[in-house]
């Protein structure tokens, strides 16, 4: 059989635990004339492999052994972790075909899957599928992968006025795309434009997404219930509903949601991690420890193992009355993220819950002084809902003066966010301090905006290298703070309309425009700039 595709220098990598099998692919590339293979049985060791070399294929067999780090977790780690080129083919190989392994797969997206035995014109006729299709998408994808999604966008842009076959893939492309940028008004027009023609269930998604994302949540909620009624296995549309629903207040059927959903797929640890979460909100205690169990053991092979994983667990059993197995979970997640400092914090602050719970005043004494010395390392690092949790945990401590200036840092980056705001309250009353939380959270909003005011003043008054330098000190204050960003690279943006640009000023003000992304991408002021920045560097 003749091939499209030229394996003379295809970089390709076979995963599978039996060398007899490993083997047999080797030889099936040979006749193909492929010349650079390699090949392992252990799922570490394929991670190691992608990290240090370019591969254009990738075979990877879902089942690496019991114990062992399975095909799903290899595709989720190395997409996670960004280390597959965007001309990449990873195809999932299988001697089972089970809904749970099915499902397992595809919840991270290979390329495709195959189920053993396959033939050597099967495999060929895969590959030069996929790898026809990543050809088209090249400009696309590349753009993606550096994370210029902005390029993409455009490139996107130019393929559809060429019309081509596959333009509704390159419209799905930019709609996604669209959201990503938080222009969710275009984003709308295209998934209208298909929903349209045809119901087309990536459309629907992707509709629902920019319905919660812009809070209609219950057009959003109708459109995620009617692909999961339609759609029993799309499992992206199960994760949704849950949350439009959550969002909603309805977390008893957000938790039935994602019930249903777990018994489809079981594997997909965040969906565990979720389950959990929503449980402990409708005090189903029995089902948060399940959940977090299956996230735990889950986690000890991915990338996405978290200490907050372990705390989850140790506080339900804490609540549930066992503070010595919580002891236990919260040793293990000492072992598991030894070295590293806030993970390690996390846990110290619950094992001081526990030894609370017990009245053991010599363990309590012993966490509060281990977590005094990692305190300071980790405080500036955390995200939101981690520093209101661990802020929470340490007010019921009595670590009165550690809370509040985690909770001063919450403020400081996010003193326009009222739904955080209300959050943090809320841990403000449960500690019992209501009318000083709320003083001191209108006391840090009334600094930040009389921070951003002076800087904002320099600007109108043209002292565009004195705001700079303003502006970054002030960033660097409060980091994930979208106003202090926006008007940090405005002034960088100006100074460069003024004066022409240099790779240094260029490097920083992406830098803060990522950061706006990354915060808030819908936020208007980040378009307007992204716009400048586009003009200017054109």
């Amino acid at each position: 059989m003749m091939t499209k595709i030229d394996f003379t220098h295809k970089k390709i990598l076979v995963v599978d635990d039996f060398p007899e099998y490993r083997r047999s692919v080797k030889k099936i590339f040979n006749v193909l004339g492929a010349l650079d293979i390699d090949d392992t049985g252990s799922g570490d060791e394929a991670v190691e492999k992608i990290a240090g070399k370019p591969y254009d294929i990738i075979l990877c067999d879902y089942n690496l052994g019991d114990g062992k780090r399975d095909g799903q977790q290899i595709l989720e780690e190395v997409k996670h972790r960004n280390l597959l080129r965007y001309s990449a083919c990873f195809i999932m190989v299988t001697a089972e075909n089970t809904m749970m392994m099915v499902m397992g797969a595809m919840e991270y997206k290979p390329d495709d899957y195959l189920t053993k035995p396959f033939t050597k014109n099967a495999l060929l006729n895969r590959l030069e599928r996929i790898l026809t299709r990543k050809s088209d998408f090249e400009s696309v994808e590349k753009a993606i992968y550096r994370q210029d999604y902005l390029a993409a966008l455009q490139a996107c842009n130019e393929r559809i006025e060429q019309k081509p076959k596959n333009m509704y893939e390159f419209m799905r492309i930019k709609a996604d795309l669209s959201i990503t940028l938080g222009s969710y008004e275009e984003a709308e027009k295209i998934y209208d434009s298909i929903v349209a023609i045809r119901k087309v269930p990536w459309a629907l998604l992707g509709l629902g997404k920019v319905f919660f994302y812009t809070q209609r949540f219950f057009e959003a909620r109708d459109i995620f219930q009617e692909l999961v009624d339609e759609h029993r296995s799309l499992m992206e549309a199960y994760d949704w509903l849950a949350k439009t629903l959550d969002e909603l207040g309805d977390t008893k059927e957000a938790q039935r949601i994602l019930s249903r959903a777990v018994e489809i797929s079981p594997k997909a640890i965040l969906r565990q991690k979720a389950l959990a979460q929503v449980a402990v909100k409708n005090n189903d205690l029995n089902t948060a420890e399940k959940s977090f169990r299956s996230a735990v053991d889950m986690g000890k092979l991915s990338c996405f193992k978290e200490a907050g994983d372990y705390t989850g667990l140790a506080k339900v059993l804490i609540e549930k009355k066992s503070p010595e197995k919580a002891l236990e979970i919260l040793e293990e997640s000492k072992k598991m993220f030894e070295g590293d400092p806030e993970p390690t914090l996390q846990t110290v602050i619950v094992q001081g819950l526990a030894y609370k719970s017990m009245g053991d005043e010599d363990g309590l004494r012993n966490a509060l002084k281990e977590s005094s010395l990692l305190f300071d390392s980790v405080m500036s690092s955390l995200a939101p809902e981690a520093s209101l949790e661990m802020a929470n945990s340490l007010f019921h401590l009595g670590e009165k003066d550690k809370a509040t200036k985690i909770m001063q840092g919450i403020v400081k980056n996010n003193h326009d966010n009222d739904k955080l705001l209300k959050k943090a309250q809320t841990v403000f009353d449960e500690a019992g301090i209501k009318d000083e939380g709320s003083q001191m959270i209108a006391k840090t909003q009334k600094e930040m905006i009389s921070i951003n005011n002076e800087g904002v003043a320099l600007v109108k008054q043209g002292k565009l290298q004195e705001a700079i330098e303003y502006f970054k000190k002030a960033a660097s204050g409060a980091p994930e703070n979208k106003i202090i960003n926006a008007n940090a690279a405005q002034a960088i943006l100006m100074f460069m309309q003024k004066y022409g640009t240099n790779d240094k000023l260029i490097y920083k003000v992406k830098q803060y425009l990522e950061r706006i992304r990354k915060v808030d991408p819908s936020y208007d002021k980040y378009h307007s700039l992204i716009e400048l920045y586009q003009k200017i560097m054109k």
